[in-house]
């Protein structure tokens, strides 16, 4: 049997377990089984590509976004078997069914992607979005986590299909409020960006950095997001003598108002100074990933070779000095990977003297994935750089998730 046969069949067997696990964990909604049952022999039937999504976690995202499809069953307007099919790729595939099901009106292909978001807050806001929209209510006028103008509306709704919900919708807010397309992917870079709560607060930030955009170094835009969240939202775990206590966020009432760029600059430098110290000497076990070694000759034979090493951080006190020489905020991630949640690795180049971090990785070992990739002022990899840490996601089978 050929390598691409043994793929072909470990596919086939995990979205086998994927559907044997959704109907096992819909035993005790009847309802709910039935119509996915009824959706899954319609997508076998017409929608083949659906079941070709790759899987994760143990979990099929085609299979999950029809468990959700189900669980809206008493908004259906229209019965799976009269849909006409889709032979487009799975994501497509979910959105022509979803559209069909549930919509009066055409809905963006791109909303599609509601229904392959989480099961949480977020996840559930995003499908009512879509089943209000189809439904024919413009979307500004849905409970959405900010105000959107009719400007916002029509860039949100003519979004691209491969930009997520969330994403085009923070994306449609900036442009809304003027910011360039090149500023306006320098703050979807952070990942406090798509932080859909303390709406009112982040259209003051988004307001104070575009009108800034010209003093603001493009580099400098992530920083400036990791802070303004560390401070105001961001609870913070302290080491006492009676154990972990959870403390809340340095300055919650924080205010750009009156503030020049120079002086959240100078603040944002005292905080990443700061940042870390509460994890005092925690330390960690190392998740069992191999590093990895590479040695690449110069050009110029007088010039020595370059040493490449992408090794793993198991302390608070690496975590800071990676963000102290890099400039960003991955010391405040120690809890994080003394809990297991999160793994941090650093890919350092060696040339005359010590190694030097080049970009920081973090690795979710839950989804066994590479979820951020970070260099200097959360500069985003590209190069050589970015071709290593891919060649060593390959060989340690972790997912690209960014």
């Amino acid at each position: 049997m050929s390598l691409d046969e043994r793929l072909v069949r470990h596919h086939h067997r995990q979205v086998d377990r994927a559907i044997s696990g959704a109907f096992a964990r819909l035993a005790a909604q009847p309802r709910t089984r039935s119509v996915f049952g009824e959706l899954l022999d319609v997508a076998r039937r017409r929608g083949r590509r659906l079941l070709d999504a790759p899987c994760a976690d143990g979990r099929h995202p085609g299979v999950e976004a029809l468990v959700r499809l189900a669980g809206a069953a008493d908004r259906h307007r229209r019965r799976s078997f009269t849909w006409a099919g889709s032979a487009a790729s799975w994501h497509r595939t979910v959105h022509d069914l979803a559209q069909h099901l549930v919509g009066r009106y055409p809905v963006p292909a791109f909303l599609g992607g509601a229904w392959s978001a989480d099961d949480d807050r977020a996840g559930d806001a995003q499908r009512r979005w879509f089943v209000e929209h189809a439904g024919g209510r413009p979307f500004r006028s849905l409970d959405l986590p900010f105000a959107m103008t009719r400007r916002m509306e029509h860039l949100f709704l003519r979004t691209p299909a491969h930009i997520g919900v969330l994403p085009a919708l923070r994306r449609a807010e900036l442009l809304g409020l003027g910011a360039a397309p090149d500023f306006a992917e320098a703050i979807l870079a952070a990942r406090p960006a798509l932080d859909m709560d303390h709406g009112d607060f982040w259209r003051t930030a988004w307001r104070f950095l575009i009108a800034n955009a010209a003093a603001i170094d493009r580099l400098q835009i992530a920083p400036i997001i990791d802070f303004l969240h560390g401070i105001r939202h961001e609870r913070i775990e302290v080491e006492t003598p009676a154990g972990i206590e959870w403390r809340p966020p340095p300055a919650p009432a924080f205010s750009l108002e009156g503030r020049t760029v120079r002086s959240v600059l100078r603040l944002m430098e005292e905080w990443h100074r700061d940042l870390g110290r509460g994890s005092g000497r925690l330390e960690w076990t190392p998740s069992g990933l191999r590093p990895m070694r590479l040695e690449v000759p110069s050009e110029t034979p007088e010039v020595p070779p370059t040493q490449w090493e992408l090794v793993e951080l198991t302390s608070a006190e690496l975590l800071r000095a990676e963000g102290a020489a890099l400039k960003h905020c991955v010391a405040s991630y120690a809890r994080s990977c003394a809990s297991g949640r999160s793994r941090i690795w650093s890919l350092r180049r060696r040339r005359d003297g010590p190694p030097s971090p080049v970009l920081t990785i973090e690795v979710d070992p839950t989804r066994k994935a590479i979820v951020q990739v970070r260099g200097l002022y959360n500069r985003a990899p590209m190069g050589r750089s970015w071709h290593i840490v891919q060649t060593w996601a390959g060989r340690e089978q972790l997912r690209l998730s960014v």
